[in-house]
């Protein structure tokens, strides 16, 4: 545990004494503020952050990816994978150690965002039990984004390739299976169009953060963040493992 302990705080190191982790701080802090401005922080509306629990996405389908494009790519690009595999770490420690460390940055980014309950708490009185529902729901989605990053970054040297890929990928599943499922839905209700509509609904990540935003804690909606995140960082494992052989 410790091997894994030190590669993830050198992993968050790394993040924010790079130019690469401001510009995501300031991409997210942008993306949330105009979402809370638009959404929540409303003159004459309930003190509530449920909408901007529900489409915080939005912001991590581009944030994350980003944050996460060099974790792999730039290690076989400066060459220090190999220094990693001749250390006494297996690729099980390198995986988990840089998937906890970009948690880690992103715990960071999550906390940025108590300013705006602070905003609702001066002027408001926010439900506390749903505010606390809907960061449990933030974190299980960062941990799932998190690791599509990961994995993306491991199929690749380059870092743009890496990070675009885990952008298309999250947003196929954020915005266009919202928008398949609601197109086939106003259509005639055939069984087969019955059976899409829901699977489209089921991986949208909204609909999953919806309880969460709520108040309501599924374990339904806990499995499928908790159940995505654990297939793709062993599908990073795979890769990793896979790389020696290259």
């Amino acid at each position: 545990m410790g091997k894994i302990t030190a590669l993830a705080q050198r992993e968050v190191g790394s993040l924010f004494y790079s130019l690469i982790g401001y510009i995501v701080i300031a991409l997210y802090l942008l993306i949330m503020g105009i979402l809370f401005a638009n959404f929540v922080f409303i003159p004459g509306m309930p003190s509530d952050m449920r909408m901007l629990f529900e489409f915080s996405y939005i912001a991590l389908i581009f944030v994350i990816p980003i944050m996460t494009m060099g974790t792999f790519s730039e290690e076989y690009n400066s060459g220090r994978i190999e220094m990693l595999r001749t250390s006494p770490v297996t690729d099980f420690d390198i995986v988990m150690g840089k998937f906890l460390g970009a948690m880690g940055f992103y715990l960071a980014l999550v906390a940025s965002t108590l300013i705006y309950l602070l905003l609702l708490a001066i002027f408001g009185h926010p439900n506390y039990g749903c505010v606390q529902a809907g960061y449990l729901g933030l974190l299980l989605m960062g941990t799932l984004f998190v690791s599509v990053g990961l994995f993306f970054s491991a199929l690749t040297r380059h870092q743009i390739i890496a990070a675009m890929c885990g952008i298309i990928a999250l947003a196929a599943v954020g915005f266009f299976s919202d928008a398949a499922a609601e197109r086939l839905a106003g259509s005639t209700s055939a069984p087969w169009q019955v059976q899409v509509v829901s699977m489209l609904r089921y991986l949208s990540f909204r609909d999953h953060m919806m309880g969460f935003s709520k108040g309501i804690v599924e374990v339904a909606h806990v499995f499928y963040f908790l159940g995505g995140a654990f297939l793709f960082l062993f599908s990073t494992y795979l890769v990793v493992e896979s790389r020696k052989w290259r």
